[in-house]
């Protein structure tokens, strides 16, 4: 069908390009049959003018000539240095290109082109269509599930979380805010809650930083300061506001201290370079320089892992040592850096240092408060080789995995060892309360629900 369609455009373009052709040729024949009849008229008109006596003999001479002139001159335009060409040589020749035009250009695709890409690219689209339709099917499948499982237990966070994402996935923010409205409320400390919520305000207010959604992204940096989303959305109300220099210097505070290789710098950069002509600033000094990728990493390069690969043992720990402690070193002019702090407790558990993790841990529990993943890590580091073995759990750790219960209600880790804590400490009931919160998310017929289904039942023995 679309071959058929580019013949008919391949005719209608020739047919505007040979229709002149033809229709000078009619013009011109057109033309010198009207000049002979009106010369021929002049010449009758002299000789009755000679036979009234009006001109002369020798004014009639002259006259005849200067007609005879103007047919000669007439005949000459009409037909052309060379022959004029018949009305049957025209019309083949007109054929002819209508015919060669379509014929080579198409041989010269067939050649040289893709005739198959119309084809491929169609079925491409066709794919991506039923792709895309049935994400869309399965996102809308989830959601209907999510809502009957909140309906029966609302207290679960992480499902509010996981609805509100699966609605902003379907471009739904209007209803994704109600979800984490909930979650908020369920978790008024976890960052993530107050930074999807005012993320979902502003694409449901299209684009708009609006009062609630800067409150929010306020709450964000209040439990993680440097957020960069919280800190580019806080500079873009600025400028929505009018407030342009501080949109600048809001969004160059975060370009100058994001590592070269974010996936947010090029965006706040391109934003910078739109605001610094306003703002009268030279081009040259209107991006920061980035913080070097390896410093916000603070890992080994290729280099020093290949090198490694040569060293002795004690060398190579040697050498970790003096990474880690310049670790430290970074961190005592940073200190608000959470995932430095964890970075340098993984390290020392690495070297055997458990006091020195724990400390660290302990640190990135202060900054963060808000983190799970970070007071988690402190529990199992105050539980030690409890975890794995049948020694009583000690009972800081037990505090600290209860702790995470505050944020985390539904987490499987610390419902598992807060409810070994309360059996160890000869609290079943308590026990009792935790294991069943976790047996009901673990899939009925997993031997991690059998062997949980048994130890709940020797708890009322």
């Amino acid at each position: 069908m679309i071959w058929l369609g580019f013949a008919l455009l391949a005719l209608l373009a020739l047919a505007f390009l040979l229709w002149p052709l033809l229709r000078t040729q009619r013009q011109a024949a057109g033309r010198k049959a009207h000049d002979v009849t009106v010369y021929k008229a002049q010449l009758g008109e002299i000789a009755e003018e000679l036979a009234r006596g009006s001109l002369t003999e020798a004014e009639a001479n002259a006259a005849r000539l200067e007609i005879q002139r103007r047919l000669l001159r007439a005949d000459a335009a009409a037909d052309g240095a060379a022959p004029q060409l018949s009305r049957t040589t025209t019309l083949a020749g007109s054929l002819a290109v209508l015919l060669l035009v379509p014929v080579l250009g198409g041989g010269l695709y067939l050649m040289l082109g893709r005739p198959e890409a119309a084809q491929i690219d169609l079925a491409q689209a066709q794919q991506r269509a039923a792709e895309d339709a049935k994400l869309r099917a399965d996102t809308e499948r989830l959601i209907t599930q999510l809502r009957d499982r909140l309906s029966a237990d609302p207290n679960r966070a992480d499902g509010w979380l996981l609805l509100g994402r699966s609605l902003l996935a379907l471009d739904r923010p209007a209803e994704a805010v109600t979800a984490f409205d909930r979650m908020v409320a369920l978790q008024p400390d976890d960052v993530e809650g107050y930074a999807f919520r005012a993320e979902a305000l502003t694409l449901a207010a299209d684009g708009a930083v609006t009062p609630p959604a800067q409150r929010d992204f306020r709450a964000v940096l209040e439990r993680e300061p440097q957020h960069p989303g919280a800190r580019y959305y806080l500079g873009l109300a600025r400028l929505q506001e009018g407030d342009t220099r501080g949109a600048y210097d809001d969004w160059y505070g975060l370009a100058a201290e994001s590592p070269a290789d974010a996936p947010w710098l090029d965006l706040v950069q391109s934003r910078l370079r739109e605001l610094a002509p306003r703002l009268g600033i030279a081009l040259a000094q209107a991006v920061p320089a980035p913080k070097p990728a390896a410093e916000v990493a603070a890992g080994p390069n290729r280099e020093q892992v290949e090198a490694a690969q040569q060293m002795s043992a004690e060398d190579r720990t040697a050498m970790v040592r003096g990474m880690v402690e310049r670790l430290a070193e970074r961190l005592k002019d940073n200190p608000n850096d959470a995932d430095g702090w964890l970075r340098l407790a993984r390290a020392r558990e690495v070297l055997g240092e458990a006091d020195a993790a724990r400390a660290a841990l302990r640190q990135a529990v202060v900054v963060a408060p808000a983190r799970v993943d970070a007071r988690l890590a402190l529990a199992f580091n105050l539980a030690g080789p409890a975890v794995t073995s049948r020694d009583a759990l000690p009972v800081e750790a037990v505090a600290e995995f209860a702790k995470i219960l505050e944020q985390a209600p539904h987490h499987p880790q610390a419902l598992w060892f807060v409810g070994r804590g309360a059996f160890e400490a000869g609290d079943k009931a308590a026990a009792g309360v935790a294991w069943n919160r976790l047996l009901a998310q673990l899939p009925p017929d997993s031997p991690e629900a059998k062997e949980l289904s048994e130890r709940l039942a020797s708890l009322s023995r």
